[in-house]
Formats: C-alpha cells, sequence, structure tokens
C-alpha cells in the first residue's frame, strides 16, 4: 500500500452558528491517488478540503504529508499543499497573471531570478505567456482557471485540492481543464457535482452526506450503485450509463 498522504481521524467541526459541518470523518488518502469527493450542496466538502491545508481546524486528528495541520507545521503545509478555489479570482488579485504567478514564489524566499525562471516554465506550461501580461480581470472564466491552476502549480506542492474545478466552464475549456488536471502527478482530492469529471478522473470515490462520509471505494463500484447516489441527491454519470448500454448491446 502507497504511503499515507493525508490521515484523518475522528475529525469534527461546527461553525460559529454551532451549524456541524463534519462529524466524526475517519479518512486516509494515499500517495498518488486522485480521489473524487462527491456530495449534495451542504454535505461537507468544501469544509473538509479547508482543514487539508488548514484553513480550518477541527477536534480530532488531521495529518497532512507526515504534519499534523498545529500552528507550528502550517507553513510548510501550505508550501506543499495547494488549495485550488471554484471561484479562481480568489487567487488573482494582482494586475497582470505574471505578477499573479510570481507572487507565491516571491514570499516563499526564493531569489528573483529562480522565482522569474519557475514562473516562466509554468506560463509556458499552460499556453499563458501571450496573455502574462493582462490583467486576469480581462480573461474568460477558463483561462482564469488556468491562471490560478498556475499559481497553485509554482510552487511545486504534492498535494492538490479542488473545489468545483470545473464550475463555470464552458464545454471546450472544461475538456481542456480535465486534460490538464488527468497529466498532474501529485495526489489530487477533487470536491465536484461534476459527476463525467469524477468519472473520468478519479480512480476513488467518497460520497459525503451531512458531514458524514457515507461511501467510500473504486469508482465504477460508487457510481456504479444508483440506489447509494439517488440517495444522497446525486445522479449516475451519463457516460457510464451510455458505456454499459454499449457492452450489453454489443
Amino acid at each position: 500500500m502507497n504511503e499515507a498522504a493525508v490521515e484523518i481521524r475522528g475529525l469534527d467541526f461546527a461553525y460559529e452558528s454551532g451549524r456541524p459541518a463534519l462529524r466524526a470523518v475517519d479518512l486516509t488518502i494515499r500517495r498518488g491517488e486522485c480521489l473524487g469527493l462527491l456530495g449534495p450542496n451542504g454535505a461537507g466538502k468544501s469544509t473538509l478540503l479547508l482543514h487539508l491545508n488548514g484553513v480550518l481546524r477541527g477536534r480530532g486528528q488531521v495529518r497532512v504529508l507526515g504534519m499534523e495541520t498545529k500552528r507550528v507545521h502550517l507553513k510548510e503545509i501550505r508550501r506543499r499543499v495547494g488549495l485550488l478555489f471554484q471561484d479562481p479570482r480568489q487567487q488573482l488579485f494582482l494586475p497582470t497573471i505574471e505578477e499573479d504567478v510570481a507572487f507565491g514564489p516571491l514570499n516563499a524566499g526564493w531569489s528573483g531570478e529562480e522565482a522569474h525562471r519557475r514562473v516562466a516554465r509554468v506560463l509556458e506550461r499552460f499556453g499563458l505567456e501571450p496573455i502574462a501580461a493582462t490583467s486576469p480581470l480581462r480573461l474568460s472564466t477558463g483561462e482564469q482557471k488556468r491562471a490560478a491552476l498556475a499559481t497553485v502549480l509554482v510552487l511545486e506542492p504534492e498535494l492538490l485540492a479542488f473545489d468545483e474545478p470545473s464550475a463555470g466552464l464552458d464545454p471546450a475549456g472544461r475538456r481542456d481543464f480535465i486534460e490538464i488536471v488527468r497529466a498532474l502527478s501529485q495526489t489530487k482530492v477533487i470536491a465536484t457535482h461534476d459527476m463525467e469529471l469524477a468519472y473520468e478522473l478519479c480512480g476513488r470515490i467518497v460520497v459525503m452526506d451531512h458531514g458524514r462520509i457515507v461511501a467510500d471505494g473504486p469508482r465504477d463500484a460508487i457510481l456504479g450503485d444508483a440506489g447509494l447516489l439517488s440517495a444522497h441527491r446525486l445522479e449516475r454519470p451519463l457516460s457510464m450509463v451510455l458505456r454499459e448500454m454499449t457492452l450489453r448491446d454489443a
């Protein structure tokens, strides 16, 4: 079995209103794994992601890349864990894309030369060089998503956490983004309502509802269980249904 990237035991969390958001969550994520985190609105998916780099800290144990999410480790954890928000504008706040991508390396204490080298490399990797001097406000949603991902990947994190990465994308932008994510070698946790995206990218699926993990298993076993998905206000991916129909009719 691969070494654990994330180990969560007995995690409970409630917001200031008193509403429980996570209840007795136990979860292990192995290094190199791509895990899909599914569930209806209010299931606790985003709240769980925010525990992976210590933005939120509840009761219980959370170990990320071998470190507990205690204050003494947070700087190192946040360097090694990249979090991509649903709205890319939360990560793009400087006058140009190039400045946004450079912000992390420069604030991490890297030399100007090293920061410039890494920024140039990641801009080229995501096809952002032609718009590097452009304001994020002038970009399409797909370009903003790629730019936000570049601001994360320039720091070369070991673990990536995505919150609804396909939200707001048109079909072409969604396909491009899926292919970018597919090519990434890091451990990935993807919280999403996009069942097709989960089917395409994730080998393992965790279903959450009312702050609890209600199912955890291989992609086909979980996404093939229509009763389980319906009980938690989810639907089977259409491509999976069509594939089964094709095999049945062959």
